[in-house]
Parts: C-alpha cells; sequence; structure tokens
C-alpha cells in the first residue's frame, strides 16, 4: 500500500515537470512567434474617401460603358504621399514605393451575358483588373459587389486612375453605404 502511494506521488511529480516544460516550450514559442510578428510589412493610411461616383467628364471616358470613378466624401488625403486631381478622377502617388489600393463598391444596371470591368490604370494604362466579371445567363439580380485590393508600385510621380468599363450601361450605386476607396503607403 505504501509503495502504491509513493509510485503516484513520483507520478504526480513527473507529469508537473513534464507540464512546466511543456508551458516553457509554448511561451518560449510564443515570444519568437511575436518577435517575428514585429517584422512584418506595415501601412500607413494616406488616402480615405467614403462616396464613388461615376465620372463620363473626361476624354475618352465619357459614355455610360466607359467611365472613369470620382472619388467624394474624402476624409482622409495626406499630401505628402498622395495628390487628387483631374475632377477627383486622378491620384498622384508622390512618394516612391509600394501602394496598396483598396475598393468596395456595388455596381448597377448589372445584366446577363454581359462583361463588366473595373481596372486600375497607372499613368494612362491598364495595370491590374480590380474586378473582372462575365454575368452567366442565368443571372437575375442588378447588382454586382466589388470589394479588391491590390498593390502598385509609384516613382514618385505616377498616377493611378480606376476606370469603369462593360459591354453595356453599368454605373457605380449612389448608395454610398456600398462605397470606400483607401490608399495605404506599404512601410518596409
Amino acid at each position: 500500500m505504501r509503495s502504491g502511494g509513493t509510485v503516484l506521488g513520483i507520478l504526480g511529480i513527473i507529469i508537473g515537470a513534464v507540464g512546466v516544460g511543456f508551458a516553457f516550450i509554448v511561451w518560449n514559442n510564443q515570444q519568437e512567434i511575436s518577435s517575428d510578428l514585429d517584422d512584418l510589412t506595415s501601412y500607413i493610411v494616406v488616402g480615405i474617401w467614403d462616396d464613388l461616383e461615376t465620372n463620363k467628364d473626361i476624354a475618352p471616358y465619357q459614355s455610360d460603358v466607359s467611365w472613369l470613378v470620382a472619388l467624394q466624401d474624402n476624409y482622409l488625403n495626406n499630401s505628402e504621399y498622395i495628390s487628387v486631381s483631374n475632377n477627383n478622377t486622378r491620384i498622384t502617388l508622390l512618394k516612391a514605393g509600394m501602394y496598396k489600393i483598396h475598393i468596395s463598391t456595388a455596381l448597377e444596371g448589372i445584366l446577363a451575358n454581359e462583361g463588366y470591368q473595373i481596372i486600375l490604370m497607372k499613368n494612362g494604362i491598364d495595370d491590374f483588373f480590380i474586378e473582372d466579371e462575365y454575368t452567366k445567363s442565368d443571372f437575375t439580380g442588378q447588382y454586382l459587389l466589388v470589394e479588391s485590393s491590390g498593390f502598385v508600385y509609384s516613382n514618385g510621380v505616377n498616377y493611378i486612375e480606376i476606370h469603369g468599363y462593360g459591354s453595356f450601361d453599368f454605373f457605380i450605386t449612389n448608395n454610398s453605404a456600398y462605397n470606400q476607396f483607401s490608399i495605404d503607403y506599404v512601410v518596409e
């Protein structure tokens, strides 16, 4: 009986030591993970707009199937990094480096069997597709939700514009609850 209690006591000490060792390893690994997170890239928010609209005033983007996005309701515009011009459709990226662009919106007038694109242009040339959607024949809605981010490099004088292009008339919703555009400068 007495030896059984001794065995249980030794077993308890062993289990306790293993638990303390395990806790030390977990805590030590968390410290390493935390220090790795500190080395990750961070962002400086340099522009936020809470409303977007379709702009057909600037050549050659003057139709219901080819237009530019105009930025409205500006909440942040850091003039060290960006400058907005051309009826709020052109953003010049003033500091050399990488920028993260994010857009959220709803497109209206969407029909079945049609193509719709939202394109980020850099210096007037297509850089990348923010949205590239071809609706199917069974599409029954009138809205297309866009939620996308991408990266663009600037040498300090490049400008960007957002181009809407479709095979049929479409436009950005006037419901500002769906609209937001932001630009972050990537800090290495």
